[in-house]
């Protein structure tokens, strides 16, 4: 009897751990890129973190939220942003700046709403996380819908 009830309650376990599974799966870079950014930035997903990269001109930002976009304490934490813009690779080192956000300032910074960054992030007491931030397709295809090239078509549409 007693192994029967043990069964029964890995059973239990592995049907919720199924169920979740797709909750899990929604958080790509994709669905991130429709859904998540809560600061107008890039938002993007390591370990048990959301993290939204926001770069202005001579600032770069990075919101620290759990997986319901719900902020996370960042005082002792340490990261490094590896930015590249115009060719340039921009190594900036990001602070502590309020409850949930890590800052870097830097004149050679420029305001983009893409990205191209790599940041390495070390929050207090946990292992480094390291994410990318990089154009997707569809941002192409939405940013590219007036371009012009030759598809060795004359009637095609995009």
């Amino acid at each position: 009897m007693k192994n029967i009830s043990q069964v029964v309650r890995v059973l239990f376990m592995i049907a919720g751990l199924l169920a979740f599974q797709p909750a899990v799966q929604a958080h790509t870079d994709e669905y991130l890129d429709e859904h998540g950014a809560v600061h107008g930035g890039t938002m993007r997903m390591s370990g048990p973190y959301h993290l939204e990269l926001v770069v202005e001109a001579g600032k770069a930002v990075v919101w620290v939220m759990d997986h319901a976009n719900q902020p996370r304490p960042t005082a002792g934490a340490q990261g490094q942003l590896i930015l590249f813009q115009d060719d340039e690779r921009i190594v900036l080192n990001l602070a502590p700046d309020g409850d949930s956000r890590m800052l870097a300032e830097d004149s050679r910074i420029g305001a983009t709403d893409s990205p191209r960054a790599v940041l390495t992030l070390s929050m207090r007491g946990q292992a480094p996380l390291q994410v990318r931030f990089a154009e997707l397709s569809r941002n192409k295809d939405k940013a590219g819908a007036g371009h012009e090239h030759d598809h060795g078509q004359d009637d095609h549409a995009h």
